[in-house]
């Protein structure tokens, strides 16, 4: 093997997947190139109905666990991280395509910051255009609130709009849509928290991660394309209230030092008051 192959046998990919067509086979595809066995991949689909497990090829390394029921990306990826004994461990979503190239690429980075815990590169649409949530701040109450407020003073969540480093940073947080971790990391921190169902899972760890004395590392030149939505777009309602719902959770969780109960009454109503403005919105742009 040369090195880049031993160096990505290191690697077990969990891929948790949810009626994502035929983007989970390309999104392995992908990762291993072609005729290899590398890394190992093990998907947890949650009682998927559109064939997506039933198209893959059968293939070395590879290891389809079925739900029989949703059991939301978190708790997907718990379920694969308590048999994971290789170094590393790629959370990648099922509508990504990330090159062994780029994966070797984010291995040597955690290789050479041996008190990082996740790496990861920058996320693009399939236009070229880098997505929000690339790179980014952990939430506070107040960039949260920048960010539906255009003549906000407080910088806001979101990065992309700054200019793109020449050589890898630390950074708060990366897309949740392509993370590479030290597994020990990961199981030290006791997983994904299970009450998050769906969105914010992923900042609730890397928040955990910080607060656990680990550093997160953005790669500029690594780039992971991602389509975005492709198994929430038939239930856009479902998507729309579950993120408001984590929301509220990651506020409790994280950021409610110095919170009175005034206020708090006054966030959760103006949680509440955003997603149902957005309820139209939302099956609006799904038509």
């Amino acid at each position: 093997m040369n090195g880049k192959t031993e160096a990505i046998a290191r690697v077990t990919a969990v891929i948790v997947n949810y009626n994502s067509g035929r983007w989970l086979a390309r999104c392995i595809e992908s990762l291993r190139g072609p005729g290899r066995s590398a890394p190992s991949v093990v998907v947890i689909d949650n009682a998927s109905t559109d064939g997506s497990i039933d198209i893959l090829d059968a293939a070395d390394g590879l290891t389809v666990r079925r739900a029989h029921r949703n059991l939301g990306f978190g708790r997907g990826v718990n379920q694969a991280l308590r048999k994971i004994d290789t170094e590393y461990l790629l959370i990648i979503n099922p509508d990504c395509l990330l090159t062994p190239h780029s994966l070797a690429r984010l291995i040597d980075e955690l290789d050479h910051h041996p008190d990082a815990a996740l790496a990861s590169g920058r996320v693009f649409d399939m236009s070229g255009r880098e997505q929000r949530g690339s790179r980014r701040r952990l939430p506070t109450r107040q960039q949260i609130l920048s960010e539906v407020m255009p003549f906000s003073q407080v910088n806001g969540i979101d990065l992309t709009h700054e200019p793109v480093p020449d050589q890898p940073v630390d950074v708060d947080a990366v897309s949740g849509a392509c993370m590479l971790m030290r597994t020990s990391a990961l199981k030290k921190i006791g997983g994904f928290d299970p009450r998050f169902h769906m969105h914010f899972e992923d900042l609730d760890v890397m928040a955990r991660l910080h607060a656990a004395g680990w550093r997160i590392r953005l790669v500029p030149s690594v780039f992971v394309s991602h389509a975005g939505g492709v198994s929430s777009r038939r239930r856009p309602l479902a998507v729309l209230w579950a993120k408001h719902q984590s929301l509220w959770r990651y506020l409790n969780k994280h950021c409610s030092e110095d919170w009175s109960g005034f206020s708090r009454a006054l966030w959760w109503l103006f949680i509440q008051l955003h997603a149902i403005v957005m309820t139209p919105v939302s099956l609006i742009t799904r038509t």
